[in-house]
């Protein structure tokens, strides 16, 4: 409990709800273990962003949908995709900071000042449009699926 809401007297309204924080990427929770989510978008116009088995009936009309009815082959190939093309970013995250660790171990600290701006020039100028492009590509490919509601 923080300050502000120690001194705030019982039963005083706590303000404005705030917004829920920004993913990186714009992704929502689960993404990495759930796999990727499933725009589902109703024939009156509502979107919903679901994981794979999940159901969800319309607020609007009371149309169902059920994600389960995608091939789960189908989706499974969708989730390594993703796991593939994000390995990239997070070893070479890992091999840098592995780096930075072993040339502070090793007393080399200017080491350390010039491998992270040349990892980080290396990835946003070089490495990172071509994967982008790469991961654009591979995901062009993916089967597209017409859930039907129930």
């Amino acid at each position: 409990m923080g300050r502000r809401a120690r001194n705030r007297p019982p039963g005083a309204d706590a303000g404005p709800e705030r917004k829920p924080r920004l993913r990186f990427g714009s992704e929502t929770p689960g993404t990495i273990t759930k796999g990727p989510p499933i725009t589902v978008t109703c024939e009156c116009g509502a979107r919903k962003e679901l994981f794979y088995g999940e159901r969800w009936t319309c607020p609007d009309c009371g149309r169902s949908y059920d994600t389960s009815h995608i091939p789960a082959e189908e989706y499974q190939a969708i989730r390594k995709l993703q796991m593939r093309y994000r390995a990239l970013p997070v070893a070479l995250a890992l091999t840098v900071a592995l780096l930075a660790i072993v040339f502070t171990l090793t007393g080399n600290v200017v080491g350390v000042f010039f491998i992270m701006p040349v990892a980080i020039i290396t990835w946003f100028v070089f490495l990172r449009p071509t994967h982008r492009k790469r991961y654009r590509a591979a995901i062009a490919d993916l089967p597209r699926w017409d859930l039907r509601a129930d």
